[in-house]
């Protein structure tokens, strides 16, 4: 599966599952559950281009990764750079974004 063709779609049915990603030092792995898939302004005319969408996803702790591009690993989607923005704090863990145009 191509990455520059995912969509909202591709997404939507692993809402509540995790992804995951090495840790900095490969000791051990990250887990990223997928807690939100939210499709944008669509573009009406786009063409080629996939419609824009985003994902959210939390890590439960309290430890802020930076932002940057992971390697994130799904069992069903498989493998895929995905570029993560922290963007909220909770009781819960630490609330990630990525947007796709």
């Amino acid at each position: 599966m191509s990455q520059e063709r995912l969509t909202h779609k591709d997404f939507e049915p692993h809402v509540g599952t995790d992804f995951t990603a090495p840790a900095e030092d490969d000791s051990a792995l990250i887990h990223f559950m997928l807690t939100d898939v939210k499709a944008l302004n669509h573009r009406p005319g786009s063409g080629d281009f996939r419609d824009p969408f985003q994902l959210t996803f939390r890590v439960a702790t309290q430890d802020v990764f930076p932002q940057g591009l992971y390697p994130l690993t799904h069992p069903v989607l498989g493998r895929h750079d995905i570029f993560l923005v922290p963007a909220a704090k909770s009781d819960a863990g630490i609330d990630y974004c990525a947007t796709f145009n």
